[in-house]
């Protein structure tokens, strides 16, 4: 079964751009998933908004967005809004730096996705760019909307395709030093020459 497309939109490098599309590189559809269930009836579990104040629930219609200004204070905004002011990353990929694929570690890497052209004319771009990354070993860095949340993409070629990953953020990994301050680099060497005598 093919599977659909989860994005669509246009990579852009400089003058040259071209229609493609976005798929997810892995699956989870083997991992066991449970239900919440009503112990009494056995029944499936509905979740609900309901409003923090009155206890009521809230229906889909009466739903929106808001940011908070101050302590209950909030800007409302509707779907409308969002969209008129809606990122260029939204439906652009724009590579606007290059850097070498061993220069970008594996703790930064977050979930793949294969991006291909979308579209018979837009082939060629499309291998132009992949082609050009891949002669010179290098990644393409961008940024993506993704779920609403623009997102740091790196795009790594690959056979025919192009491998797109999210990449997580500074605040996103820890620090390794916290976690190894305790190890001592000379019990290693001290232990390997005792292992060898």
């Amino acid at each position: 079964m093919a599977v659909r497309p989860y994005w669509r939109g246009y990579l852009k490098l400089s003058l040259v751009t071209c229609p493609v599309q976005m798929m997810p590189a892995t699956s989870e559809s083997e991992k066991v998933r449970f239900h919440t269930l009503n112990r009494e009836t056995q029944n499936r579990v509905v979740s609900q908004y309901v409003d923090s104040v009155t206890g009521k629930e809230v229906k889909d219609e009466d739903e929106v967005k808001g940011y908070q200004r101050g302590e209950n204070e909030y800007i409302m905004l509707e779907d409308e809004e969002l969209e008129n002011v809606a990122l260029d990353s939204t439906k652009t990929i724009d590579i606007s730096t290059f850097t070498p694929r061993d220069s970008v570690e594996w703790i930064w890497l977050d979930t793949p996705y294969y991006l291909s052209p979308n579209d018979p004319v837009g082939q060629e771009a499309f291998s132009v760019i992949r082609d050009a990354m891949e002669a010179q070993d290098m990644v393409g860095i961008s940024r993506l909307v993704i779920s609403r949340r623009e997102r740091a993409v790196m795009l790594e070629p690959r056979g025919k395709g192009i491998v797109l990953w999210t990449l997580r953020y500074g605040d996103e990994v820890r620090d390794e030093d916290t976690y190894f301050a305790g190890v001592d680099d000379d019990e290693t060497a001290d232990s390997g020459q005792r292992t060898a005598k």
